[in-house]
């Protein structure tokens, strides 16, 4: 008996183990098999990351390989459009820059396609999109889809030089004067002279990468009893400051102003366009603020412009409005020369464009009326030019002033630009050009800004490319906004 129950015991104490066992054995094989899709999935998850990764790679070269064409790429041999040329101007074998678009397709690395396409917004600016995609296993595709928004600023027209004497048979002559220039250079393409006690003070523009605040002469600057304070010269005799890429400078033609060819865009045609529309408004008011003239003329004769000056009496001011109704702006112009004198004030919003030389207060009296005058431009804002602009000369005189010249706008001559005298201070945002410039005796001092806005506006018309040319593009392209989709 005590066999059998030890028998039976046995046989029990057996299969407790076996089914111990057998449930062991299924939780690790449970356990193994979780292990093993768990590192089957962390495994697929990680090539999924390493193909993701790659994806954005291959998109990123896309994306640099664009930025290095739009830098550099001149050919059409490399089956695509010359990208550093179509980006910004619209001369063959391009379309217009405005609305151009292209496309290339590189396979970086094996199995893997890489487009690359540009659309632009504008000359100058557009979207880079790059798409890159790797084949895996069983037809699986990885994608990855980058796109940057970029562009390339407008450059100077002047070497960032609100002063610019641009011919080489005149020089500039600053002469018992304090002058100060911001933000930019000096530049004449002959000699620069400096005498009889002037100061002059040049400034760098520190929140802008370029270094400003430099004197530069094709010839020499000459330099007589007078400070010049400024971070470089650079001509044929002085070259300091250790930043001048040559010595002297070259030669920088002066930007040409299309007066009235018979072009849409010369300023004579825009004056024109504007009177035909209406959109130019001539207000006179005299001494006691009474409004005597109201014109909507834009082109005026010599005789004409001349007449509303003496219509508004000493005292009075002739007042240029600024007036656009989107197509066409007011734009004045005279076919001959102006004067002011006679204590008259002359405001203009916007531009005035004379063919002959312009006199602002070269004369105290006027038929018996004598008095200071003053000018007065106002730059109506943005894609607007705004300025006194001529073909011939222009002079500001010991009875130009009552109080300080405020002007917004490009003064322009293509003859000789002449300061002599002037009784208060000047101050021009924007720019000075003319064949020959000379300061003498300003000892209140004529401080210049740099605007290089201000000078395309009002060389090209306010619009955005000058006639038939290339806009003056900055080298640096810029990446305005980066985006990635998977």
């Amino acid at each position: 008996m005590n066999i059998l129950k030890n028998c039976q015991n046995n046989i029990l104490q057996k299969g407790t183990a076996v089914i111990i066992s057998f449930l062991t054995l299924g939780t690790l094989l449970i356990l193994g098999f979780y292990f093993l899709s768990f590192t089957l999935l962390e495994t697929k998850i990680s090539k999924s990351q390493v193909k993701g990764m790659e994806t954005y790679y291959l998109s990123e070269a896309g994306i640099n390989e664009a930025i290095w064409k739009l830098k550099n790429d001149e050919v059409i041999t490399d089956g695509d459009d010359p990208w550093k040329q179509c980006f910004v101007t619209s001369t063959a074998p391009c379309v217009d820059c405005d609305t151009w678009s292209d496309t290339f397709i590189r396979n970086y690395g094996e199995n893997t396609t890489t487009t690359v396409s540009i659309n632009n917004t504008q000359c100058g600016r557009g979207e880079i999109i790059a798409t890159s995609t790797v084949l895996l296993s069983n037809n699986i595709t990885s994608q990855r889809v980058v796109k940057i928004k970029i562009f390339k600023a407008l450059g100077s027209l002047t070497e960032n030089s609100p002063i610019f004497a641009g011919a080489p048979s005149g020089e500039t002559t600053i002469q018992s004067s304090i002058l100060n220039v911001y933000d930019g250079n000096i530049l004449s393409n002959n000699n620069l002279n400096i005498k009889l006690g002037s100061v002059i003070n040049i400034y760098d523009n520190q929140s802008t990468p370029e270094q400003e605040g430099q004197v530069l002469a094709v010839q020499n600057i000459n330099i007589t009893a007078s400070t010049l304070n400024s971070s470089s010269t650079c001509s044929k005799n002085l070259c300091t400051g250790g930043i001048c890429e040559q010595c002297p400078s070259d030669t920088s033609e002066m930007p040409a102003i299309d007066f009235n060819s018979a072009s849409s865009d010369s300023y004579y045609s825009k004056a024109q366009a504007a009177e035909s529309q209406g959109q130019c408004s001539v207000i006179g008011r005299d001494s006691s603020s009474t409004t005597v003239i109201t014109v909507s003329q834009c082109v005026f004769s010599e005789s004409e412009f001349k007449d509303l000056l003496w219509d508004i009496g000493k005292g009075g001011i002739l007042v240029l409005e600024h007036k656009t109704n989107g197509t066409a702006t007011s734009t004045y112009y005279v076919t001959g020369g102006v004067e002011l004198r006679g204590g008259r004030s002359l405001e203009i919003n916007g531009v005035l464009v004379v063919d002959g030389t312009i006199d602002i207060g070269e004369k105290a009296g006027w038929k018996g009326e004598i008095g200071l005058n003053q000018i007065t431009i106002i730059d109506p804002g943005e894609g607007t030019p705004s300025g006194l602009l001529t073909k011939g000369k222009m002079n500001f005189g010991t009875h130009s002033s009552f109080a300080t010249t405020s002007i917004t706008g490009l003064l322009y001559a293509q003859d000789q630009m002449r300061f002599t005298g002037v009784p208060n201070s000047v101050c021009v945002t924007g720019g000075l050009l003319a064949r020959k410039i000379s300061i003498a005796s300003c000892w209140d001092g004529v401080s210049i800004y740099l605007d290089n806005g201000i000078i395309r506006e009002g060389v090209w018309g306010g619009s955005e490319l000058p006639g038939g040319g290339a806009a003056p593009f900055s080298p640096i392209v810029t990446i305005e906004h980066w985006e990635e989709t998977y």
